[in-house]
């Protein structure tokens, strides 16, 4: 028997101990991510690199598909700031991963991450246009990979067209960033 034989025997018994394969998209679980750091220490990067982990988890996992395919926005069964698109539209464009930068569908989360320091309560921001995103270290120094996931899922939901309110309100909240920013965490954490 061949090598070949053997990986294939492998991925169908993993395949069949994943209880509710059939309801994850082939997309979800071959999603990706291409992350490059710039002016980072080693153990920065290390944080980012556990974060990644954790991201292609969560987008693989049946419970995000879940998480996101029924969140619901005043009683309805929407995000805020959605531009329009159902929940089932959202989950898509997140494993199509067309950045606003790239407009490629490529199955990743392409991401550049810069940090700087700024005593404001600014965690990280970023611009449409831009294929960067910026941490504040004043955070990012503090947090685990897993609240990591959240910033980094929240700034990337920017570069593939979601926005939100700039000040606080609790609307904010149910906006796609900020919404699949803390599925994104609450579920990482699992990793």
């Amino acid at each position: 028997m061949t090598k070949s034989f053997f990986k294939a025997v492998a991925i169908i018994i993993a395949i069949a101990s994943h209880q509710s394969f059939a309801a994850v998209p082939t997309l979800a679980l071959t999603f990706d991510t291409n992350i490059a750091t710039y002016n980072m220490t080693s153990s920065q990067e290390a944080k980012i690199q556990k974060a990644e982990y954790k991201i292609k988890k969560v987008i693989a996992s049946d419970a995000f598909r879940t998480r996101v395919l029924n969140f619901t926005f005043n009683g309805a069964k929407k995000f805020n700031n959605n531009n329009g698109l159902t929940n089932a539209q959202i989950y898509q464009k997140i494993l199509d991963g067309a950045e606003n930068f790239k407009t490629a569908k490529n199955n990743a989360m392409d991401l550049n991450i810069k940090v700087y320091y700024e005593n404001t309560s600014t965690v990280g921001y970023t611009t449409p246009a831009s294929s960067y995103i910026n941490m504040n270290t004043k955070f990012f120094n503090t947090y685990t990979s897993t609240q990591v996931t959240r910033n980094m899922m929240h700034e990337w939901l920017h570069k593939i067209g979601f926005d939100h309110a700039t000040f606080y309100s609790v609307s904010r909240d149910s906006s796609v960033p900020y919404a699949i920013g803390k599925i994104m965490e609450e579920l990482a954490a699992n990793y």
